[in-house]
């Protein structure tokens, strides 16, 4: 393939350059809203995860821009061979190490940020059936990384032939093995995450307008399986080999960027602009009912109200008694609710904020459904210390 035209080599610079500003500029509100929510000494996994996924996003750009600045890589026609000169050559060879570092610096920054969205999704799947498919996803996905790591260090041998110009094996021009092999485990992957976030999406109880931000979310994860299958196209389909597939697959890394920081800078952006807060129906009042824990009922808003209320109040009648006498009622994984909260409760991380899942829990407590024992127990403990009772409450 000849060197770039200088209308192309410009036009992809501005472009990347962009993209890469757009992209870092969602990393920083992520921390800016992770830090003002933990503080810089509580960071999480995926917060350091995120800090190594820049790091080879920022190495793709570079590597990519120098593929283009210096003319090209080993990926030649016979016409461009015959031309060689030792100056071309050595361009060539320069040009070929930049696409190799640019192979890795995607794989890497891609898995990490696949890394950052299955803690994600862990997270708010907590206590449903969906986990489960989480975790089989995360193993699929740690074991896709071995597979295309090992695929990108062994087609092509011995190593040096991937920057070898002319190289002797067009494997190690192509990278056509590779891309075959990286594409099927990474589009497969991100369509499984789709697959286990669509449920959620469409069982979610909240405002249009909140679901609205919700697809759009999950219309960028559909942009970056596109974009991943544009890349492969102007890889492997020999009429349209070309060197557009660095646009595409630094535009799949940059919405993959923004995807995966977009859920933990909603929650900034609504504190920073009360309008958003209105728009999607956030308030305290109204997101305080739909507080995320176990034993939120349904039919009694915020609060521990269960069934028809008690008489019967003491510090010794706790859910402890509800859960001896009555069983530990079991979460549906059915009922499920995202919502945006409106707390600043140090112990939320912030992804549970922006993607707050509720468990709806109805108990019912009958009438004279609590044991002798423990009301014999009760109405002893309520005496005082001289031994004159205080007024008993009326039976339940």
């Amino acid at each position: 393939m000849s060197s770039f035209d200088p209308e192309f080599t410009k036009s992809f610079t501005r472009e990347t350059w962009t993209l890469y500003a757009v992209g870092m500029l969602g990393v920083f509100l992520r921390f800016v809203a992770r830090i003002r929510r933990l503080g810089i000494s509580n960071l999480q996994t995926d917060d350091y995860m995120m800090v190594f996924a820049v790091v080879w996003y920022t190495i793709l750009c570079v590597s990519l821009n120098q593929v283009v600045i210096v003319g090209g890589s080993n990926l030649m026609s016979e016409e461009d061979i015959s031309h060689l000169t030792p100056t071309l050559k050595a361009d060539r060879i320069r040009g070929s190490k930049w696409v190799f570092v640019s192979e890795h610096s995607f794989v890497l920054a891609i898995w990490a940020m696949k890394a950052c969205m299955l803690v994600i999704y862990a997270r708010i799947t907590e206590g449903l059936r969906q986990r489960k498919w989480v975790n089989y996803l995360g193993i699929y996905v740690a074991l896709g990384f071995v597979a295309v790591e090992l695929s990108l260090f062994l087609i092509c041998r011995p190593l040096p032939n991937y920057w070898a110009v002319p190289t002797p094996n067009y494997q190690c021009s192509s990278y056509q093995y590779y891309e075959i092999i990286q594409g099927c485990i990474s589009i497969s992957a991100d369509i499984f995450m789709l697959l286990i976030g669509l449920p959620l999406l469409l069982q979610v109880r909240v405002p249009l307008k909140q679901k609205f931000i919700l697809v759009v979310i999950f219309g960028m994860g559909i942009f970056v399986i596109v974009a991943a299958v544009l890349t492969k196209v102007y890889c492997l389909v020999p009429s349209l080999i070309s060197y557009i597939y660095m646009s595409w697959y630094f535009r799949e890394a940059t919405v993959a960027v923004l995807v995966t920081n977009l859920p933990l800078i909603w929650s900034l952006l609504r504190d920073v602009f009360p309008a958003l807060k209105s728009w999607t129906g956030g308030s305290k009042r109204g997101t305080d009912r739909y507080r995320s824990g176990p034993w939120t009922s349904k039919a009694s808003g915020y609060g521990r109200h269960y069934g028809p209320s008690s008489q019967l109040r003491s510090e010794e009648f706790s859910m402890h008694h509800y859960n001896r006498n009555i069983g530990t009622p079991q979460k549906p994984a059915s009922d499920v609710s995202v919502q945006a909260s409106d707390d600043h409760d140090v112990s939320d991380d912030g992804s549970d904020r922006a993607l707050r899942i509720r468990q709806d829990v109805t108990i019912t407590v009958e009438r004279g459904s609590y044991p002798p024992e423990y009301l014999a127990s009760h109405h002893a403990k309520v005496a005082s210390p001289n031994g004159v009772h205080k007024p008993q409450p009326r039976s339940t």
